[in-house]
């Protein structure tokens, strides 16, 4: 008897029914946040990677005295290193090699292309900043766009299209030429 009594007492009390309400709800809040912060970190992180990626094949090929098949390869194997752990396969890049003018006008020396980026036509022109536009001299520039998926799919449930742009001097020839 002493317990029916004890039981009906605790289902008529209403004290702490908010707390056990939010207890309840809370870890079902929580989860859209923590996938959320997931899928953010890793686009973040990856767009990182997009961004390091095209500097670094900007800094090596503008330190080369000369531009050839064979490093070109190298560079382009060298994307799966630097995208690790995201997939290089989804990286469309190009480098050129441009040549200043004058005050208002580059062009371009030699172009590659990587991805499916296709490479730019010789002696077109392209646009650079004006602090970048010193006469005689070149310029390497390197152009990626990384097509990035989301593993999750939470936040970003379409394809997030990263692209970054890089540019370098040539550091010990001016320009640095194309060899087979």
């Amino acid at each position: 008897m002493k317990l029916i009594q004890t039981l009906r007492r605790f289902a008529r009390e209403n004290k702490g029914v908010a707390a056990l309400e939010f207890a309840i709800i809370a870890p079902l809040l929580m989860v859209p946040l923590l996938l959320g912060s997931v899928d953010l970190i890793d686009v973040m992180g990856a767009n990182k990677r997009a961004q390091n990626a095209a500097a670094s094949l900007a800094d090596v090929a503008a330190r080369d005295t000369e531009i050839s098949n064979s490093e070109l390869t190298g560079l382009w194997r060298g994307l799966d290193v630097l995208m690790y752990p995201n997939a290089s396969g989804a990286m469309e890049i190009r480098i050129s090699s441009v040549s200043i003018v004058n005050a208002s006008t580059a062009r371009v020396i030699w172009s590659e292309g990587h991805g499916g980026m296709s490479a730019r036509t010789v002696n077109s022109t392209v646009s650079l900043d004006s602090r970048m536009m010193v006469v005689g001299s070149s310029i390497i520039m390197v152009e990626s766009v990384y097509k990035y998926d989301a593993p999750l799919g939470f936040l970003f449930q379409n394809q997030v299209r990263m692209t970054h742009n890089a540019y370098r001097r040539s550091r010990l020839v001016d320009p640095i030429p194309r060899v087979a």
